[in-house]
């Protein structure tokens, strides 16, 4: 079939014509809706006697057993508690600068992780000043601890003020995975800052090194923040493989150096605008990007590299040769049906997609796999589990900035996506 369509890059470029250790028991509620988690106790089913700490990243240079198990902290039969309490002066210091640490004692299901680093996580969206239903990072060894939580380093707690449905996160991530690329995983906790309740937050993992030994074959090679880049006065540029903005990835994790890996994606980017991919495929993962754009497109994400140039990490993968894949991040606007399915965003590389043959049937193929693969999967099932588990929690919160009116449709949207998608994307011509 042959694609048509516009699309500006990143950067206002010219456009171009496009072809083709936690208590397993269910938690008790309250008559408050709160529910009330055990603690990681002295033996959290993670095979370990300490509970949720451990005080490094596994074993020796021989015989490393990898990361502990993690999995009762993503899994779908409780809502974790946190309990955050901040230094002093540290509510006016977050507020003068929400995005540097200061100090706090946390506490998440009874266990104690004394002398963290917290400071407010969001920004245009998604932003709430403290006290306020402030999105959270919580970083365990910021200020010299050594106590991790399952190996995991650094928390993210999310507001979802803009998830109507409180389990966008969870189902776009699975999807992402439906189809082979890591993401993260979600969990729930309620959350109280200095002694009050904040109510229902999705706990997520981080893009970090401890993702990479998980998830990577090789965790060894560089991981870039593509998100975009906020100036002093609140508008942003949008990072991309591009000479405008490829200067602005951040690298979270790897060697530092000077960005040349970006650049030598972006010299390639700007010499394959012909409808072949060929050389770009020696320092990208064409393929991959094919499933990763389909799934952005399946999920109606508008807020994604693929049609925003934004919410993404670009890692360069040893065990693809160095070459460069996409990963996903913070899909809280994903499930949109108005959203582009085919050409028109702003991502370069997801435009050069749809230039090439080869690459829009490899969109199209993983379109069709996740038509049929997610119905077939446990996804729907798993959402609707981690609905069921919300519900009452969600209603309940003093926070909220969905109503609960609001939330039921969304949660109602969301069981049908999978049966109506493919019916819309067939309508965008998309099949």
């Amino acid at each position: 079939m042959r694609l048509f369509g516009l699309i500006c890059l990143a950067g206002c470029a010219p456009t171009l014509p496009l072809v083709v250790e936690e208590s397993s028991s269910k938690p008790e509620k309250s008559d408050s809706g709160i529910m009330d988690s055990g603690s990681f106790g002295s033996d959290g089913g993670d095979g370990s006697d300490g509970g949720g700490l451990d005080g490094g990243d596994g074993g020796g240079e021989t015989g490393d057993p990898g990361p502990p198990d993690d999995s009762s902290l993503f899994q779908l039969d409780t809502i974790h508690r946190i309990e955050l309490d901040l230094e002093d002066g540290a509510v006016d210091a977050l507020n003068a600068d929400p995005y540097s640490y200061v100090r706090a004692d946390l506490r998440i299901n009874g266990e104690a992780f004394p002398n963290v680093g917290a400071r407010i996580k969001g920004r245009l969206g998604s932003l709430r000043n403290f006290p306020g239903k402030s999105a959270w990072k919580i970083d365990l060894l910021e200020f010299g601890e050594d106590k991790r939580l399952f190996g995991h380093e650094k928390l993210n707690l999310n507001n979802m003020v803009q998830d109507c449905a409180k389990v966008k996160e969870y189902y776009a991530y699975g999807a992402h995975r439906l189809l082979g690329t890591p993401a993260p995983r979600v969990a729930y906790a309620q959350v109280w800052v200095e002694g009050d309740y904040y109510g229902l937050y999705s706990l997520v993992e981080n893009y970090d090194d401890e993702f990479l030994k998980r998830h990577m074959e090789d965790p060894s090679g560089n991981l870039y923040d593509g998100d975009y880049y906020l100036l002093p006065d609140w508008s942003y540029y949008l990072v991309d493989f591009n000479i405008w903005y490829q200067d602005y990835f951040e690298l979270d994790e790897g060697v530092d150096v000077g960005l040349a890996d970006i650049h030598a994606v972006t010299e390639v980017v700007d010499r394959s605008f012909g409808g072949d991919l060929t050389e770009l495929r020696g320092v990208l993962d064409v393929s991959q990007h094919a499933k990763f754009l389909a799934v952005n497109a399946w999920t109606g994400q508008w807020d994604s590299y693929s049609y925003y140039s934004n919410n993404y990490r670009v890692y360069f993968d040893p065990a693809r040769g160095g070459r460069a894949t996409f990963l996903p991040w913070d899909p809280d606007w994903a499930f949109d049906s108005s959203a582009p399915g085919g050409p028109g965003g702003y991502g370069v590389v997801s435009a050069l997609c749809f230039t090439e043959a080869v690459c829009t049937r490899e969109f199209l193929d993983a379109l069709d796999q996740l038509h049929r693969g997610v119905p077939a999967s446990e996804l729907e099932e798993d959402v609707s589990r981690a609905a069921e588990l919300i519900r009452d929690v969600a209603l309940a919160d003093p926070w909220s900035e969905t109503s609960s009116g609001d939330m039921e449709w969304c949660q109602d949207s969301l069981a049908r996506w999978a049966e109506r998608r493919p019916g819309e994307m067939a309508a965008m011509g998309l099949e």
